[in-house]
């Protein structure tokens, strides 16, 4: 073998140190990847669990407290999730009670607006009564039996006043 055969060898098995550096470079990148796996650590599989745990006991531990806060967070994350859906739900009921409310008092309004034009009505026709007849011949004419219909003759500014 020539000198140039023998150094093309060289650098292509890349020898024993070569070897061996791939050996703990790979060892050690697997070693990383399963440290920071969560998978690897909250595993079901009884006697890997149980190497995990004799072997490395902090991590294992750190672990399972992960795990266990991971487990109470979504307990806390449901119970926001149902506090907020009973909220929504206590809105749309709210919602639906000021729409029917407002409904109401549409009606309500309505029909005050129109008993107000009945009985703006009904004072322009005493007022007009009141300025044809004299007084006496109104009184022969309407009888009053009620305190409110004595006070619209006598004072009709006030009875005007009431649907304003």
């Amino acid at each position: 073998m020539s000198e140039v055969e023998e150094k093309a060898s060289d650098t292509q098995g890349g020898g024993f140190l070569a070897g061996v550096f791939n050996f703990v470079f790979m060892f050690a990148l697997v070693f990383v990847i399963l440290w920071n796996w969560d998978g690897f650590w909250q595993t079901d599989i009884g006697p890997l669990s149980r190497a995990q745990q004799s072997v490395f006991p902090v991590k294992f531990n750190e672990e399972q407290l992960k795990l266990s806060r991971i487990q109470n967070n979504n307990q806390l994350i449901e119970q926001m999730e149902r506090r907020t859906d009973s909220y929504e739900q206590n809105m749309v009921a709210a919602e639906k009670d000021a729409k029917e409310a407002r409904e109401a008092l549409a009606a309500v309004r309505s029909l005050e607006s129109e008993k107000c034009r009945y009985y703006d009505t009904a004072l322009r026709m005493i007022d007009l009564l009141t300025r044809k007849y004299s007084e006496d011949e109104l009184k022969q004419t309407l009888s009053c039996t009620s305190p409110e219909c004595e006070e619209i003759l006598v004072s009709k500014h006030q009875a005007f006043e009431v649907c304003s």
